[in-house]
């Protein structure tokens, strides 16, 4: 279902416009990738209830793509994201990744680069993991430490929290993304003054429950309670949105200070739709409820913005594209040709980034089956996506652009001649797993480590 590109990927690192006679032809790259909020919440997408001008900024002067989605939860997009596939193919449980996944730091290291991951991780209780899976460094919490962590005075990923710093000890942070902005500075630094090319995948926990203040906000106070108990209370949630747009903004002006900006592509999306205690004004007049976790264009739609520099002109690109072309974008970017074998549902968005013809995908598909060990996901779902329309496994069709919360379902067997024809492409291809329903079970886990829930009991995350 991908129109191919005609170029091979190793020749695309000479497309005019894309090199420079004073830069090196392969970039920089900064993957900035936010948690828990969707693309109605900013001011680029019509959001008008938060501060983000730094993320505005960034779409003022790079590709602002329209209909970017990702998977409805954190580690089923974290999955596809890393490997570049839909979940169909290798998701097999919650906070889980095989570790002989294909990965697009794997990639970037072929090329040269150096490789560090900063912040959440969630993909496995295994500090072996994470070299395994292609980074030389690694600043992130949830990897062995996660639940242990939290208590009445201190929470997995903000205020009093513990990071792991490579696997060698833990680090005390007063407010975690704090911690994991100092350690990618000193990364970048480190970097920039050994003239080594770097991938840095910035995995940010803001804005994730809970909910609460941050260090810029005279409410601030580090004593909070556990996790999931202080994530009922949404009063905090605009001051969060407000530091993420902050790390954000001090990210390009560490770049630009170290003089490295015009030679960086800078990749900032987020991983699932807001939290559905949160409801978002928007400029359209609606007022959206986040739909994480929910089988919906609001569960999906998140913001993909790309910059290099200031190279690029500012522009708006409406085709459909997910979290699948994160790995062979940075692949092109990296000068690497992916192995045919591998067979990415991703397509590279690096031929656009370079002003030439972008490659377009003719469908969406999402899989979305989170696999908990501990309860099951009664909103577990299969379906396709066009520019317009969700076809589902059972054979539900919504107009996502008029019904966005998909509350008006059409059934196939009601549609028009025409609109059957029109969808008959992403119905074979919900269809090429015919015996699928909710909670389905995954592929057997390949490896023995386990995932953070199978040490939790049964709860409701959302």
């Amino acid at each position: 279902m991908i129109r191919k590109l005609t170029a091979g990927i190793g020749g695309l690192a000479a497309l005019a416009g894309c090199t420079s006679q004073v830069q090196p032809a392969k970039p920089n790259i900064v993957f900035f990738f936010a948690d828990d909020i969707g693309a109605e919440c900013f001011g680029c997408y019509g959001g008008i209830e938060y501060e983000t001008p730094n993320i505005d900024a960034l779409a003022s002067q790079g590709i602002r793509y329209t209909n970017m989605n990702a998977q409805p939860l954190s580690s089923p997009s974290r999955v596809q994201v890393m490997t570049g596939l839909y979940n169909d193919r290798n998701y097999v449980a919650f906070g889980y990744m095989n570790e002989d996944e294909h990965t697009f730091a794997q990639v970037a290291k072929q090329a040269g680069y150096g490789t560090a991951i900063v912040g959440k991780w969630q993909l496995g209780r295994s500090r072996a993991m994470l070299p395994k899976a292609g980074f030389d460094e690694s600043f992130c919490s949830q990897v062995e430490m996660y639940m242990e962590s939290r208590g009445p005075r201190q929470t997995d990923r903000y205020a009093n929290s513990m990071w792991d710093n490579n696997g060698k000890r833990y680090d005390f942070a007063i407010y975690g993304p704090d911690a994991m902005q100092d350690y990618a500075f000193d990364y970048i630094d480190r970097k920039v003054d050994a003239g080594e090319r770097f991938l840095l995948y910035y995995t940010e926990p803001l804005v994730h429950t809970p909910h609460t203040t941050t260090p810029d906000d005279a409410q601030w106070d580090d004593c909070y309670d556990s996790r999931f108990t202080a994530g009922a209370d949404t009063a905090y949630f605009k001051y969060m949105v407000k530091y993420l747009d902050k790390q954000v903004g001090a990210m390009v002006q560490k770049l630009k200070d170290r003089g490295v900006w015009d030679n960086t592509v800078f990749i900032f999306a987020t991983d699932n739709g807001t939290s559905t205690r949160i409801l978002s004004k928007h400029s359209d007049g609606h007022e959206y409820r986040g739909g994480k976790g929910e089988p919906t264009y609001l569960g999906t739609h998140v913001p993909l913005i790309i910059t290099w520099g200031d190279r690029l002109a500012g522009r708006v690109s409406d085709h459909l594209v997910d979290l699948t072309d994160i790995m062979p974008t940075i692949a092109d970017i990296a000068g690497v040709e992916i192995p045919a074998d591998w067979k990415l549902d991703g397509v590279s968005l690096y031929p656009e980034i370079c002003g030439r013809e972008p490659v377009r995908k003719d469908l969406v598909l999402v899989h979305f089956n989170p696999l908990w060990p501990t309860t099951p996901s009664p909103k577990a779902s299969r379906y396709a996506m066009d520019d317009d329309y969700a076809y589902f496994w059972d054979g539900r069709i919504y107009n996502y652009r008029t019904d966005p919360e998909f509350k008006s379902p059409l059934q196939w067997k009601d549609a028009p001649a025409e609109l059957q024809e029109r969808l008959a492409p992403l119905k074979a291809r919900v269809d090429e797993m015919p015996d699928f329903y909710p909670d389905k079970p995954g592929a057997p886990r390949r490896f023995p480590y386990k995932t953070f829930y199978d040490f939790a009991p049964p709860q409701n995350p959302f």
